[in-house]
């Protein structure tokens, strides 16, 4: 079985599943998004060694697996980048508190270190890469909201230096999003950079 496999079963099951439940899926259902052009034999064959590897690497007790169905044991050593990510902007969007808020969005967008599974994709298998698609352009929406949440939140507290780092990043991760360029002018003339407004114009 191919690396790559494990790595999108492995990406799968811990992004579907919310941490607090145990999420199961079919054996059937995980083979046909692995290797939808395999007969059902040779892809549970492969989803068989998937599981003895995932058991060999990192011991045993990670998966609850049986005849029928496979899911992530529920445990609090499992941490995924995407839950954290997620259940901050979520506390962040309960909280009316400028000042409050403010961590929680900077802690959010650190995680935030690149595009969700950028460059992987799984040959031939269409609907986890849709899946994947999926997710990231879910994830980059949140990050792009959350960038603008700082920049005008700072500039509601009016430090407007800070509100400048996160309008520039905003900008540079998508230099077509018109509603980033207004804000980055908009910060340029509260820090008193109209050329710089002019410019970004």
């Amino acid at each position: 079985v191919h690396r790559r496999s494990i790595v999108a079963f492995l990406a799968y099951l811990a992004v579907n599943d919310s941490g607090q439940a145990i999420r199961t899926y079919t054996r059937e259902s995980l083979s046909a998004l692995l290797w939808p052009d395999y007969d059902q034999i040779k892809a549970f064959t492969n989803l068989r060694h998937i599981l003895w590897e995932i058991q060999k690497t990192f011991g045993p007790g990670w998966l609850i697996a049986n005849r029928e169905t496979i899911g992530l044991r529920a445990d609090e050593n499992i941490w995924v980048d995407v839950h954290r990510f997620e259940s901050l902007l979520l506390e962040s969007q309960a909280q009316s508190d400028v000042s409050l808020r403010i961590p929680l969005l900077t802690e959010s967008v650190k995680l935030y270190r690149h595009h969700f599974l950028a460059g992987f994709s799984l040959k031939n298998a269409p609907t986890f890469d849709e899946w994947s698609l999926t997710k990231a352009d879910e994830l980059r929406h949140k990050h792009t909201e959350a960038l603008t949440l700082l920049a005008e939140d700072y500039c509601l507290l009016g430090d407007a230096e800070s509100a400048l780092h996160y309008a520039r990043r905003l900008v540079t991760l998508d230099p077509l999003n018109e509603s980033a360029q207004r804000l980055l002018m908009q910060v340029y003339i509260q820090v008193g950079q109209h050329n710089a407004a002019l410019k970004q114009y």
